[in-house]
């Protein structure tokens, strides 16, 4: 019971305190906070000497829910704001505001948060901005105060502070909505360095996190401040993730009760719903890690009530990200019902297909391989998109971070502890164009490190281990993003190779499709649907067109460029023109009205 998920809420409020960081988590002291309606955290998550990405929390403490909200500051240095997510920006000169769109309008009352986030580019230095004005007041507080908190004991504590625990409420419809565990006082086995402390991992904020050390057991707790129906506990791991694992309860903080335990944890998000659980204080207890990491926490999540999931069809196969939008939920359960869902690669070649049958594809498909070197080409795509309203896929041919082409020798190992490196700041630059598709209300078929199990890319040339481990942190660093309007598209052949497809899946917590290219018979056909476990299928990039008549019922398939028609060996003009021939093809003047999605 692995899913993803991202929190989003409103805000509320007048006078409030302001939280500045830039890098490492700073709390204002409580004296300062007391009359607090709301807190804005500012953190620098990725700085490379002439931009930088910054993740902004805002927090309402009040007792209130508020919806529709505008933050404004001045920037102190000379920042100027190129993307935007989970809001919108205008910016004049140094003063910059940023106002909700319409799914981040409201929070919630009592602790309730929003986030958003942008890109700057700047010269000289990036200091942080000491004031904000929310709904055009003044928030309190000029700049950071404080310090982490001191790192935690290493032993559980034996006497807790006592304090009335109510009676559990036996019927969860009078509990408590909202994370019960936020900003609420923690404690932990170990803390891998002060910067990571445990609190971090209940501050709402999905750009910090508590690690441990890099040893075996290791746990964390949080004090709710009151005893609880738990209805579900969701951990958000970071790279470093609990593969062995329970979740435990207690009243007093010294006996202690599993609800939940497993073996086979695989990272991302686990949503764990006990059948029946109540406690005052709740533990994540680890004893194998998945990784040679620690155990590591973006946050740790507890509920009273079950947050309600995002609108959408049931097809009998949730996506991976439990936020993701209608529009990737439609469009999934759309591929997992149909068959032979047409595709092309690339515009022109797309219409060289009308040109040839007389029919358009279903789908085209684009490539981010030149974004890293600074051809951008977000706006055409949505563009196409809106005025032909077809189905967008997106590849990657990534060029190394160290230099050479996808498939130079690059000496790559998973740099999961550097976001200014080179590596986060390619995924960084790729996923605020895919939020940007998604902003316009446009979901995409991402296809990241593709063709897993050739051995020929860079990203695969260290493995299976480390192919997944990469995946991972493209896929969180879309989390913290907000980019949720993503189709996530596993690929790598079938047949062929010299290792399977099998092995180098991510997980099921990560991928939304498993696809296998060029090769399309029945038995790969068989194999993509044995390694993706119920998951739509399909063939994301081949020479030919498929028959319907013929070949295996793929849900949707994709040819690759007509440049490499002639040297397929195979007549692919006329193969395009048997297959639009035949009416079970499916062409994009057949989709549905994916604007009502």
């Amino acid at each position: 019971m692995t899913l993803r998920t991202r929190t989003r809420a409103s805000l509320a409020g007048t006078a409030a305190a302001v939280t500045v960081l830039a890098g490492t988590l700073v709390t204002m002291p409580s004296a300062q906070a007391a009359a607090s309606t709301c807190s804005v955290q500012y953190q620098v998550t990725n700085d490379w000497g002439s931009g930088a990405t910054t993740n902004v929390v805002i927090t309402n403490t009040s007792g209130t829910a508020v919806n529709g909200w505008t933050l404004a500051w001045t920037f102190p240095g000379t920042q100027t704001i190129t993307d935007v997510w989970n809001a919108t920006k205008t910016q004049s000169g140094a003063n910059a505001t940023a106002t909700n769109l319409s799914y981040t309008a409201g929070i919630p009352a009592n602790g309730g948060t929003v986030s958003f986030g942008f890109n700057v580019n700047y010269s000289g230095s990036n200091p942080a901005p000491t004031a904000f004005t929310l709904n055009g007041v003044a928030c309190g507080g000029t700049g950071p105060t404080g310090s982490p908190s001191p790192s935690p004991s290493t032993t559980p504590p034996t006497s807790p502070s006592p304090s009335p625990s109510p009676t559990v409420d036996p019927n969860p419809t009078g509990a408590p909505t909202g994370n019960l565990a936020l900003n609420r006082p923690t404690t932990a086995s170990s803390n891998e360095s002060t910067s990571l402390s445990s609190n971090l991992a209940v501050d709402g904020n999905g750009g910090t996190r508590w690690s441990s050390l890099y040893t075996d057991p290791q746990w964390i707790q949080v004090d709710l401040g009151a005893t609880y129906p738990i209805a579900l506990v969701r951990l958000r791991w970071e790279a470093a993730y609990g593969k062995a694992y329970q979740i435990q309860t207690s009243t007093d903080g010294t006996a202690w009760t599993s609800v939940f335990s497993t073996t086979t944890g695989d990272g991302g998000t686990d949503d764990i719903a006990p059948a029946t659980a109540s406690g005052r204080y709740v533990r994540m207890s680890g004893t194998a890690r998945g990784t040679a990491w620690g155990y590591s926490l973006y946050e740790f999540e507890v509920y009273a009530v079950k947050p309600p999931t995002p609108p959408g069809p049931d097809c009998g196969q949730s996506p991976a990200d439990p936020q993701a939008n209608s529009k990737v939920r439609n469009l999934i359960c759309y591929l997992k019902t149909h068959q032979f869902v047409s595709g092309q690669t690339d515009l022109p070649d797309a219409d060289k297909v009308q040109q040839l049958t007389g029919r358009y594809p279903a789908i085209v498909a684009f490539d981010f391989m030149e974004y890293t070197r600074g051809s951008i080409q977000t706006q055409q795509v949505i563009d196409w998109a809106k005025s032909r309203k077809g189905i967008v896929a997106f590849q990657w041919h990534w060029y190394c971070p160290r230099g050479g082409n996808y498939s130079a020798p690059c000496d790559f190992v998973p740099d999961l502890s550097n976001p200014s490196s080179k590596l986060y700041q390619d995924i960084d630059l790729v996923v605020g164009e895919l939020k940007k598709m998604g902003d316009a209300g446009v979901p995409v078929l991402f296809r990241p490190l593709h063709e897993a199990n050739n051995n020929y890319m860079w990203w695969t040339k260290k493995g299976q281990d480390a192919y997944k481990q990469l995946w991972r942190l493209i896929y969180d660093r879309a989390q913290r993003a907000g980019a949720h309007n993503i189709v996530w598209v596993f690929n790598g052949m079938a047949s062929g190779q010299g290792s399977s497809l099998a092995s180098w899946y991510p997980g099921d917590s990560y991928t939304d499709l498993v696809t296998s290219d060029y090769f399309q018979s029945w038995s790969d056909f068989d194999t993509t649907k044995a390694v993706s476990g119920g998951k739509t299928t399909g063939v994301a990039e081949t020479f030919s067109p498929l028959n319907p008549n013929s070949d295996a019922p793929w849900p949707y398939f994709v040819v690759w460029a007509s440049r490499d028609w002639a040297g397929s060996g195979k007549d692919v003009a006329g193969l395009w023109k048997t297959a639009m021939a035949n009416p079970k093809t499916i062409s994009i003047d057949q989709l549905p009205d994916m604007s009502a999605w």
